[in-house]
């Protein structure tokens, strides 16, 4: 049952993220993101770099692929385990933009 609660919350941070549009993310965490995705590229056998800059990137996309990359990959050395690390917080910063997004889409109404 835990699982499920779990996999529930996670599909809601993805749904909660634009489908269409880009995150305005905060050139750090931009930059968080990407080192995460270098991180994981480098020490899994996995392209996790997008093939756009990320100010094009849809924040659903995005959010998707983080959350795929942590739920999927099994880290067996320390270097894998430090970069899929990484992944919680690069989650945690689009689901924060995400967020904050929405929120200033509802107040431009």
């Amino acid at each position: 049952m835990v699982e499920k609660a779990i996999s529930l919350a996670i599909e809601r941070m993805v749904r909660q993220a634009p489908e269409h549009e880009p995150l305005p993310l905060d050139p750090a965490d931009a930059d968080y993101i990407l080192h995460c995705l270098a991180a994981i590229s480098a020490h899994f056998d996995v392209d996790a770099l997008p093939s756009r800059p990320l100010d094009q990137v849809p924040g659903r996309e995005l959010m998707r692929t983080l959350v795929d990359l942590r739920a999927n990959l099994r880290p067996k050395t320390d270097e894998q385990h430090e970069a899929w690390a990484l992944l919680a917080s690069a989650i945690l910063r689009v689901d924060v933009a995400a967020a904050f997004a929405a929120e200033w889409s509802h107040r431009k109404r």
